[in-house]
């Protein structure tokens, strides 16, 4: 007759089970508490405060919520406002001068950084390009003010070489790409340390291949490396755009929406349209339509990108 080895308890184990994933659920709920209370919380609010016209002069109680239900109203006024009109129009401009500038001064810079021999090189101009990234937005926005200011720095160096400088901030023409150019430089870091990252992950054997095959750099760079770190340019490229449309701080720093209204951008009118016009129900509109256009872009990129990522590394 065999004897069956003795079974530990499964009781036992199922207790420090228990205990574990009660442990764990307890170090995770101060986490899941902040973001119901400060995320998930305040995103469904303004859901149904767009469907009001709440100007934020009265108590935000659900008896003056439902006083000042208007339904989609304010939706359908959006769509027919010049003034949103005007602020996405100069909110693509931006995007078209900033991102596709930002992605390849970043590619550029972190190939340059890249081909340095020496290390300590690689990481001083790594830590020098990060800086602008680190610093207070609104107190390097304010030296910017002064560096396109017409008599500032800028307009200085210009001259130097006989050529005068514009109005950069008081021109309707000048001031989307003025503040283009404080955006990729504010903005580039990232994206550096990104392609820099991706750039190192590329098999050296693959270029050791070209140049026996006869390819020059630039032909390198075009069918080997910039193949092989696609999937960090569709990363950088999403999150740019993402970033762009919600440009804020930088105009209303500089600018506040000026000349005119020639530097406004959605997220600024939006801004003003709670803070200024104290028409709270809205902007909340205005921020929900902005965020399903982001989300539709996204898909669309998502979508695209099939046609010209490679994702195989091997």
């Amino acid at each position: 007759m065999l004897i069956q080895p003795a079974r530990k308890p499964r009781s036992r184990l199922s207790n420090l089970r228990q205990q574990e994933a009660l442990l764990a659920y307890l170090l995770i709920l101060p986490s899941t508490i902040g973001i119901l209370v400060f995320a998930v919380f305040p995103i469904l609010a303004s859901m149904g405060i767009s469907m009001t016209n709440w100007g934020g002069l009265t108590q935000p109680t659900l008896e003056n919520f439902k006083s000042q239900f208007s339904g989609l109203q304010n939706y359908q006024t959006a769509l027919s406002d010049d003034r949103v009109v005007r602020s996405l129009q100069h909110t693509l401009t931006y995007v078209l001068l900033s991102v596709p500038l930002g992605v390849a001064v970043s590619l550029a810079i972190a190939t340059l950084i890249h081909n340095l021999k020496a290390g300590w090189l690689q990481t001083f101009f790594r830590t020098t390009y990060y800086l602008p990234m680190v610093t207070i937005g609104v107190a390097v926005a304010l030296l910017w003010q002064l560096l396109l200011n017409p008599q500032g720095l800028i307009n200085l160096m210009l001259s130097w070489f006989g050529i005068k400088g514009p109005s950069w901030l008081a021109s309707p023409e000048w001031v989307l790409p003025a503040i283009a150019l404080f955006s990729v430089w504010q903005g580039s870091g990232t994206s550096i340390i990104l392609f820099l990252t991706s750039l190192s992950n590329v098999r050296k054997e693959l270029y050791e291949a070209a140049q026996l095959d006869g390819a020059t750099g630039w032909s390198a760079f075009t069918r080997i490396t910039l193949p092989m770190i696609s999937p960090t340019i569709f990363l950088v490229l999403v999150l740019s755009l993402i970033s762009s449309i919600q440009v804020f701080d930088a105009v209303l720093v500089m600018t506040n929406g000026g000349p005119g209204d020639s530097s406004t951008t959605i997220a600024v009118y939006i801004y003003k349209t709670a803070f200024q016009y104290f028409k709270y129900g809205y902007s909340a509109a205005l921020a929900w339509i902005l965020a399903i256009f982001l989300i539709v872009l996204t898909l669309i990129q998502w979508r695209m990108q099939r046609q010209w990522v490679n994702y195989d590394q091997q």
